[in-house]
């Protein structure tokens, strides 16, 4: 070694990069013995992609659901009937088509929810129904008026 590097002359490269890997040595030494200085790991960010590809399968469970749950409680003539003006026009293999159209799995998901619902009238019939609308005593018939318009 050089005399002049001892009274603070500049070292040499070979000597620079000697040090600095000695000295990173040690830096890493210590931070292996010491959890104190470990480095934090990085939390992990979910990709694009993944969050994307996410939506869109919770979009299309809902969607599933929502139109099993239609089905078993409309009865599906009634939901063919609702869905039949948004399908005109659309190929057989159309995106809406495929969507909103009944398949195995909701008219399957329909039949399991079905029991679930009382049993309705059929949709679209209409009956006049005959409710109270003043205050009667025991002993006097109630006063009957019909809600819907002659």
């Amino acid at each position: 070694m050089p005399a002049n590097v001892f009274r603070g002359e500049i070292m040499t490269s070979e000597q620079k990069i000697e040090f600095e890997q000695r000295r990173l040595a040690v830096m890493r030494a210590h931070v292996q013995s010491d959890p104190a200085l470990r480095r934090f790991r990085r939390k992990r960010r979910l990709s694009v992609a993944r969050s994307v590809l996410g939506s869109f399968i919770v979009f299309g469970v809902a969607l599933l659901l929502i139109k099993s749950f239609i089905i078993a409680f409309e009865g599906p003539e009634a939901y063919a009937s609702m869905v039949s003006p948004l399908l005109e026009g659309q190929a057989n293999d159309a995106v809406l088509t495929r969507a909103l159209g009944p398949d195995p799995l909701s008219t399957g998901i329909a039949a399991a929810v079905s029991p679930l619902f009382p049993d309705r009238p059929v949709a679209g019939a209409t009956q006049a129904v005959q409710v109270p609308l003043t205050l009667s005593l025991p002993d006097e018939e109630p006063a009957l008026q019909s809600l819907t318009r002659p």
